[in-house]
């Protein structure tokens, strides 16, 4: 005799459907109600989204006292850090006739850059140093020490040896290290190892702010990336600034993934020569940051923090 197929019990049938129909219910009548109270303002998608922890919740303003603003300067790079009184440059971009920079400074009303950090010399990195070095009192200057045969020949790094000596001022080797700046803390992380292209002597400089954290890679490239997660480096941040400009040979998966941004800023030029952003990085950072920011389209982008919220304009 053939056997007989177990048969389903009805009653537990419709209940597994019954199930599935009110979670069906729930969810409409939820994204109903959450998309009337979004255009009243009552109770918004943000506030929504900031319950779950997907989103950040502004910084309160009167509270903040740290801004990281990675400043618009075409192709190249450069980022200011302000907290609690004390000044960080990181970078200058490119020398221009229009000073760009130092006017930034200015109109800030910024007397005093308490750390200078170059993360490599590359022109597009330190080309309007000299000049900064000359208009502003100045504190420490950190550049990382590369190879004889790199160090470059060209005309503004020659100018910006000159404005540091004749300051009076010394170049501290880039290392391993943390310090205090304002209420922020700022870590450095270096290569160990030696490599054929400039690029991969960037300085990794990270700053933590209550919650909030900033990573800063220079140039840094898939080589060097490789090198900082084997040293075990805490690279974890909620902004990148992406390495090399959104170059395609920056940003891998590995490295992404062992910094999970939730924001991501790349610096370049409008039609640069060189097609940054690549358009395969800007998937990949997809993958991990919802905002994604380019000075080129956005211009001057400033996150400021309270230690626990964060507002970007």
């Amino acid at each position: 005799m053939a056997k007989r197929g177990k048969r389903k019990n009805p009653i537990c049938s419709a209940g597994s459907m019954n199930k599935k129909a009110f979670a069906a219910v729930f969810a409409v009548i939820t994204a109903a109600v959450l998309a009337v109270l979004d255009l009243t303002g009552i109770y918004t998608y943000s506030d929504f989204k900031i319950s779950l922890g997907l989103e950040d919740e502004p910084a309160v303003i009167e509270a903040s006292d740290t801004q990281v603003h990675f400043i618009d300067v075409g192709q190249g790079d450069c980022t200011l850090v302000v907290s609690d009184g004390k000044t960080m440059l990181i970078d200058c971009g490119d020398r221009d006739e229009d000073n760009t920079v130092i006017k930034y400074l200015q109109k800030l009303d910024i007397k005093k850059l308490d750390v200078i950090i170059a993360t490599h010399p590359h022109s597009d990195h330190i080309g309007e140093m000299s000049e900064i070095i000359d208009s502003f009192e100045t504190g420490r200057f950190i550049m990382p020490k590369v190879p004889q045969d790199m160090t470059p020949t060209s005309k503004v790094y020659e100018n910006m040896l000159l404005s540091i000596k004749d300051k009076g001022m010394k170049i501290a080797s880039a290392k391993d290290e943390s310090f205090v700046l304002g209420s922020a803390e700022v870590e450095l992380y270096t290569t160990k190892e030696d490599h054929s292209d400039l690029n991969n002597y960037s300085v990794l400089v990270k700053i933590v702010h209550g919650e909030n954290s900033f990573l800063v890679t220079g140039d840094c490239e898939t080589e060097e990336e490789k090198e900082m997660l084997e040293q075990g480096f805490e690279l974890s941040s909620k902004v990148l600034k992406a390495g090399h400009h959104g170059s395609s040979t920056s940003s891998s998966g590995e490295f992404l993934a062992a910094v999970a941004p939730r924001y991501a800023v790349i610096s370049c030029g409008l039609d640069n020569k060189y097609g940054h952003p690549s358009d395969e990085t800007l998937v990949r950072l997809q993958k991990y940051a919802e905002n994604i920011y380019i000075t080129r389209d956005d211009g001057t982008i400033v996150f400021t923090s309270d230690g626990k919220g964060l507002s970007v304009n």
